[in-house]
């Protein structure tokens, strides 16, 4: 029950609860991607390391474009990345709100196959973003000459192709043509993931009613 001093919360959200991934006390937790071993002893002493040097400029904001970090990600990554091609996020969930904040929004809807990561549709209902939800095979997996008339059929203004595991936080973008027919073929941009791949293209839709680790993706597109 609503008390009479809280905030009237939207309309479209009020059936909704907190969410959150139950922290129980077992050796793996496969729920969360939880590594089950510590981190050794050497790591924690670079990072205690690290930290106490932080501590000294925390007068101070933080590099908020993370450079640093973007450069380091680039490096490990591979594949001739360079920092300006990558952005840092606090987790795979802030990059992806970011995304349906950018493309997403009130007239505009995302597309995913389900089963797949739940809170694509979940943030896209927080972002006024609406929400087609498409079938995927019996085995799970995605025929793409399938998935490719569905994406023509609704013409979504973004599109999430997951795997039913949960999000893996590095991408890499590509840009290639949107899946559909040659009349209908357009340049999308594809922020791709491990685990998660997003395509989008500039197609206008009918309005519709009612977005762990640190995440990060590549900009601008390039070819794979």
């Amino acid at each position: 029950m609503i008390k009479a001093d809280t905030p009237p919360v939207r309309d479209d959200l009020s059936d909704l609860t907190p969410y959150g991934a139950p922290q129980i006390d077992v050796p793996v937790r496969l729920n969360t991607n939880e590594n089950p071993y510590p981190p050794s002893p050497s790591l924690v002493r670079a990072v205690a390391d690290a930290v106490a040097e932080a501590a000294a400029t925390l007068n101070r904001y933080p590099d908020r474009d993370a450079v640093e970090l973007r450069k380091a990600l680039a490096d490990y990554l591979g594949h001739d990345l360079t920092g300006a091609q990558l952005w840092a996020a606090n987790g795979s969930n802030e990059v992806i709100q970011q995304l349906l904040q950018a493309f997403g929004g009130p007239g505009r809807r995302a597309l995913g196959f389900d089963p797949g990561y739940s809170m694509h549709s979940l943030i896209a209902r927080v972002t006024c973003t609406g929400w087609v939800s498409a079938a995927r095979d019996e085995d799970f997996g995605l025929d793409p000459e399938r998935a490719a008339r569905v994406i023509g059929e609704h013409q979504p203004d973004l599109t999430f192709l997951t795997s039913p595991n949960n999000l893996a936080p590095a991408w890499w973008w590509s840009t290639r043509r949107t899946p559909s027919s040659p009349a209908r073929a357009r340049r999308a941009r594809s922020p791709c993931c491990r685990a998660t791949r997003t395509w989008w293209s500039p197609a206008p839709c009918p309005r519709r009613s009612p977005w762990p680790g640190p995440g990060s993706a590549t900009w601008p597109p390039r070819p794979r």
